[in-house]
């Protein structure tokens, strides 16, 4: 079983995109402000490097995240480090629950207590994880582009319901330290693509995942410069500084006419799947790291008690909304750049002075052979 080029491409998207529409938005209006959509595009061509390395050391192993550490750090170094990325993933998947508790607490049910919230995405991410990989990835390929088309049109619709152009200016003025902080912020986003090291090895031909990886930059840049872009347009700064969703707020002015309204409901249901599916897959990380690094037979028994620390993690970690956004401006971004830019920047400097694998067909984790368990 393996997947199809489209799915890892949904994968990866749904693994970066439900997150960062909410809540990218939200950081680089306190950073550049009415030029924060700039500090996206300067994103592309770092986003670019950072793909480049990710295919890079795909390339330059012969098994998959996190076996690839014992390959090019050696085994006991390699087994160390692996261990750590599965409290890392936890971190990532409790972080990323608790955003979607706190968003569905102040927006949508606030009335409804974060049990209810917690166990019912815990229960549907932990049913996706027990019937395998190949299964979620076919749930999500339907998904992605339904959200990403709705996602656009409702955005646009938003805009023009309450266009305000001069609200961007002055266009450009911001010094370069704003600039590089926020095009750091976008990177950190970004490289929660750093999960291709091993769903790369689902592929037929592994090298293939660079590809998909830029097909993902190339539409997560656009979507997230809009929603920025509109949310500048049609609340303007002063609001947008105090508002903890602003992408949200600004997608409940989208109407047409005076009979559509409303439609913010419908891509909160939409919002849902994708961060069911950014919830699900480093949670399917933090399991198949464990089955690797301890060389068992399957991951799927690991699901249910990793299901009550992630649930409890998720509720000890913030004590309110506002810590929910120091954790979104200051802790996770270091995370993500120690964890999946430093570490694999590690591993693509000492893959620069290896030899490509001469013959990685005989290693069974190599996708030419067999796929790794789903």
């Amino acid at each position: 079983m393996k997947l199809t080029h489209y799915q890892l491409f949904c994968l990866l998207m749904i693994l970066v995109a439900p997150v960062a529409f909410l809540e990218t938005p939200h950081t680089l209006v306190h950073v550049l402000y009415a030029n924060s959509w700039l500090g996206i595009l300067t994103a592309i061509i770092p986003g670019l490097l950072l793909i480049g390395m990710y295919q890079y050391i795909i390339t330059k192993s012969s098994r998959p995240f996190p076996l690839m550490l014992d390959e090019h750090l050696g085994k006991a170094m390699g087994r160390i480090i692996g261990m750590i990325y599965i409290p890392v993933f936890i971190i990532v998947c409790s972080y990323t629950l608790r955003l979607f508790i706190e968003f569905m607490k102040m927006i949508v049910l606030p009335a409804t207590p974060i049990s209810i919230f917690i166990g019912v995405l815990l229960l549907v991410s932990f049913a996706a994880i027990k019937t395998g990989l190949v299964n979620l990835a076919r749930v999500v390929e339907i998904g992605v582009p339904i959200g990403y088309m709705f996602s656009v049109a409702i955005l646009l619709v938003a805009l023009f319901c309450n266009y305000h152009p001069e609200r961007l200016l002055p266009l450009g003025y911001i010094n370069y330290w704003s600039l590089g902080l926020a095009t750091a912020i976008n990177i950190s986003f970004l490289s929660k693509l750093m999960p291709v090291l091993t769903l790369a090895y689902f592929l037929d031909k592994k090298q293939q995942a660079g590809s998909i990886q830029r097909w993902v930059l190339a539409l997560f840049i656009p979507l997230i410069t809009l929603a920025s872009i509109t949310i500048i347009i049609t609340r303007g700064i002063i609001p947008a500084l105090t508002m903890t969703f602003p992408t949200f707020a600004t997608i409940r002015l989208a109407r047409i006419g005076a009979f559509i309204q409303n439609m913010d409901i419908v891509l909160v249901a939409i919002w849902i799947l994708g961060i069911f599916g950014a919830v699900t897959i480093p949670w399917f990380m933090a399991c198949y790291v464990t089955q690797q690094i301890f060389a068992l037979k399957d991951y799927r028994f690991i699901a249910a008690p990793s299901a009550l620390i992630i649930g409890y993690l998720s509720i000890i970690i913030c004590r309110n909304n506002l810590e929910v956004v120091i954790w979104s401006r200051t802790l996770i971004p270091w995370v993500y750049g120690l964890f999946f830019i430093a570490i694999p920047f590690i591993i693509f400097v000492i893959t620069l002075f290896k030899p490509y694998p001469l013959d990685a067909g005989s290693d069974t984790a190599n996708p030419d052979t067999e796929a790794p368990p789903v």
